[in-house]
C-alpha cells in the first residue's frame, strides 16, 4: 500500500509574538501526485495548534492577489485552514518565514511581505522525495461526540436546502 504522505522536511521555527517562548515543529509533506503539504506537529507552548494537513495550494491561493511589499496580516492565512484557532494563522506565517516565503516587517512584528521564488521553492522541496521516509500524520481527537437534539436538527434543516423526504427521514421517531 502506497502511504498517503511523504515527509520531506522535519523542521523547528521560532514564534512570531513578541512575547511568545518555545517553538512550532512542523513537517513539509508530499503526496504521490507531488503535492506540497504544510503538517503542525508541535507547540513547545503547549498550546492549541491545528493537527490539519494544509495543501501548499490552498496558501499559494490565499496569497495570489498580494502585490510585492504589501504589509499583510497573520490572519490572511485562516482562510488555508478548516480550524479556526487564533492561532494556526501565525503559526503558518512563522513557518512560512521559516521557508524565507514571506519576510518580516521592519516597523510591524505581526506583518509580512510575500517573497519571490514560491516556485523555486517548491521545485526544491519536491527534490527531496527520493530520501522521504512515509508519514501519517496525527489526527486530532474529538473531546466528545457532538449531541444531536431537536433543536440541532432543525438549525441544521434551517441551514441547509433539505427536501420535504430529507426532513422526514430526520425527524425522531
Amino acid at each position: 500500500m502506497t502511504p498517503k504522505y511523504l515527509s520531506l522536511k522535519t523542521a523547528k521555527t521560532t514564534k512570531i509574538g513578541e512575547r511568545t517562548e518555545g517553538y512550532i515543529h512542523y513537517r513539509v509533506l508530499s503526496d504521490q501526485d507531488q503535492i506540497l503539504y504544510f503538517n503542525i506537529t508541535g507547540n513547545d507552548d503547549l498550546g492549541y495548534y491545528s493537527k490539519e494537513v494544509i495543501p501548499f495550494e490552498m496558501i499559494e491561493h490565499v496569497i495570489k492577489d498580494i502585490k510585492p511589499d504589501t504589509a499583510v496580516s497573520s490572519v490572511l492565512f485562516k482562510k488555508a485552514f478548516i480550524g479556526q484557532s487564533n492561532n494556526n494563522a501565525a503559526f503558518l506565517a512563522a513557518i512560512l518565514r521559516n521557508e524565507k516565503l514571506l519576510s518580516p516587517m521592519t516597523d510591524a512584528v505581526r506583518k509580512h511581505t510575500v517573497n519571490a521564488g514560491w516556485d523555486d521553492w517548491k521545485t526544491d522541496m519536491l527534490k527531496l522525495a527520493a530520501k522521504a521516509k512515509p508519514f501519517e500524520p496525527e489526527l486530532a481527537k474529538m473531546k466528545k461526540l457532538p449531541t444531536v437534539t431537536k433543536d440541532t436538527v432543525e438549525t441544521v434543516i434551517e441551514d441547509s436546502e433539505l427536501t420535504d423526504e430529507d426532513y422526514e427521514l430526520l425527524q425522531p421517531k
